[in-house]
C-alpha cells in the first residue's frame, strides 16, 4: 500500500511538513509527504521544502508596531513570503489584539527586503492575519503616504482609513510593477459583497461590533480614495478581502495574481500524474478557518485522476464538520486538547498517527 500524506494542521499545530514526518515515522506502510498550504501559518516552511530554498531574515514591525524578526524563503531569485510572519495572529496574545490600531506595515517591509535581495518574482501566502487595513501599512512601507483634509500625514493604521483625504504615490516602489506577484489564499472573502472581510472572521482579530461599523466606513473611504488616485473603476471580487484587504491592495496597485493555495503546490508537484501512483491519500486541515475548501478541492482533483484512490480526511471532533463529505471515503474524527503545549501536542499527533495506521491496516 502506498500512502500520500498532505495535512495542513492538527489543532493549533501548523507545520504541514512536521506533521507529515510524524505520520511517516508511525506508519507501517510506504508513506510520502506532500506540503499542504492554506496561505496562513506554515506556508514558508512548506514552500521551503518544496523549492529547497534558503531562509532570509529581516526586522519588521508586527501589527502593534513592535520590531520583530520575520523570515521568508529565497531560491533562484524567487521569494516566498507569509503574511502571518509579520502580521499574524500568532504574534500577539489574545488580550493584545487591537484591529483598529493594527497595521500591515510588516508585510510591506518584507516585500521591500525581498526586492533589495534581488527577487524577480514574489509569492505571498495570505492568511491568519491580525490586521484589517486594506494594505494601508504595506503601501506605506512601499513608499505611499496618506494625508487628511488638513494636509496632516496619517499613521498607516486601520483607525485612520476613515480620515484619508488624499494619497501621495510619487515615491511608491514601482519595482513591483515588473515583478510577477502571486497571492496564495484559501479565503473567498470579498470587501463589501457576500462573505465580506468584515463579517465573522474579523472577531478573531479582536474587533467589537463598534469597531466593525467604523472599519466599514473607513474601508469604504480608503477604497474610494485609492480608486480616485489610481484613476480606476471600483472592483470587488472573492479573495480580495484576504489578509484584511492586503490582497485587494496588491491586486489593485501591482496586478498581483490571486491563486488557491493548494493549486500552487499541485502545479509544482504535477499532482495529476503524481497521485496515480498512490492507493491512499490522507488529508486534514482546520475546517473552522476556511471550511476545508482546500481539502475538498484536492480530493476532487485526486479522484479525477485516480478513481480507485481511497481518501481519508482527519476531522477535529471539537470543530466544524467539513462539507461535501461524500467525496471522502472516510472521515476520521479525532480529539486532541486545545491546552496541550508543543511537546504534548507532538505526542498526541504521534498517537493519532498510530490510530490512523491501525485503521488503514484494518481496511
Amino acid at each position: 500500500m502506498k500512502i500520500l500524506v498532505a495535512i495542513d494542521s492538527i489543532k493549533n499545530f501548523e507545520s504541514s511538513i512536521e506533521i507529515g514526518n510524524i505520520f511517516k515515522e508511525e506508519f507501517t506502510e510506504n508513506v510520502d509527504i506532500m506540503p499542504f498550504l492554506d496561505g496562513g501559518e506554515g506556508t514558508v516552511e512548506a514552500m521551503k521544502t518544496l523549492i529547497d530554498g534558503s531562509y532570509k531574515y529581516v526586522n519588521v514591525h508586527n501589527p502593534k508596531n513592535e520590531v520583530i524578526t520575520a523570515r521568508y524563503v529565497m531560491k533562484d531569485k524567487y521569494a516566498v513570503m507569509e503574511m502571518a510572519e509579520s502580521s499574524g495572529l500568532r504574534l500577539l496574545y489574545k488580550e493584545d489584539l487591537d484591529v483598529m490600531n493594527s497595521s500591515s506595515l510588516g508585510v510591506g517591509e518584507m516585500i521591500v527586503d525581498g526586492l533589495n535581495e534581488g527577487a524577480d518574482s514574489i509569492f505571498i501566502g495570505i492568511g491568519d492575519t491580525a490586521t484589517n487595513d486594506l494594505g494601508m501599512g504595506m503601501l506605506y512601507a512601499l513608499g505611499a503616504r496618506f494625508y487628511d483634509s488638513d494636509d496632516n500625514e496619517l499613521n498607516p493604521i486601520a483607525a485612520n482609513m476613515a480620515r484619508v483625504s488624499y494619497i501621495d504615490i510619487e515615491n511608491i516602489d514601482y519595482r513591483l510593477n515588473t515583478k510577477p506577484i502571486t497571492i496564495a489564499t484559501s479565503s473567498d472573502n470579498t470587501l463589501f459583497g457576500d462573505n465580506s472581510f468584515l463579517e465573522s472572521r474579523i472577531y478573531r482579530k479582536g474587533a467589537t461590533d463598534e469597531d466593525i461599523a467604523f472599519l466599514y466606513k473607513g474601508s469604504k473611504n480608503f477604497k474610494e480614495v485609492v480608486e480616485k488616485t489610481l484613476g480606476i473603476d471600483s472592483i470587488d471580487l472573492p479573495s480580495l478581502g484576504a489578509g484584511g484587504g492586503v490582497a485587494w491592495a496588491l491586486y489593485t496597485f501591482f496586478k498581483a495574481k490571486i491563486s488557491r493555495s493548494m493549486d500552487v503546490i499541485m502545479e509544482r508537484v504535477d499532482f495529476g500524474d503524481l497521485i496515480k501512483g498512490y492507493d491512499v491519500l490522507i488529508l486534514g486541515e482546520d475546517v473552522d478557518q476556511f471550511d476545508g475548501t482546500s481539502s475538498i478541492a484536492v480530493s476532487t482533483y485526486a479522484k479525477s485522476y485516480n478513481e480507485d484512490l481511497k481518501i481519508f480526511f482527519l476531522e477535529d471532533r471539537d470543530g466544524k464538520e467539513i462539507g461535501q463529505r461524500e467525496i471522502f471515503d472516510e472521515i476520521y474524527k479525532y480529539h486532541i486538547s486545545d491546552d496541550f503545549d508543543r511537546r504534548e501536542m507532538i505526542e498526541a499527533i504521534r498517537m493519532l498517527a498510530k490510530d490512523v495506521n491501525q485503521n488503514l491496516i484494518g481496511h
